[in-house]
């Protein structure tokens, strides 16, 4: 099962995508990825969305997600989760 602060890889119908979860609903993840229109936090239906949980440090993840947020720009409710 997918925790809150793990980062995923998840299949989706437009492709596959990798990002951090930042909240866990019973139906619903919030998750941050790079996107072409900046950075931001989307939610995923669990039901259609195959995920697998990657072994990759959080802090890291962190690091490099705010340093893309920098060139693609960034949502301030992803700023926020991503500070802390």
């Amino acid at each position: 099962m997918c925790d809150k602060n793990t980062v995923i890889t998840i299949h989706l119908d437009d492709g596959v995508r990798t990002g951090l979860v930042v909240t866990v609903g019973p139906k619903w993840m919030s998750v941050i990825w790079p996107d072409s229109s900046g950075m931001r936090i989307e939610k995923v239906k669990k039901s259609t969305a195959r995920f697998t949980v990657l072994d990759y440090p959080v802090k890291r993840a962190r690091k490099m997600l705010r340093k893309c947020g920098l060139s693609f720009g960034i949502t301030k409710s992803a700023r926020r989760a991503l500070a802390g």
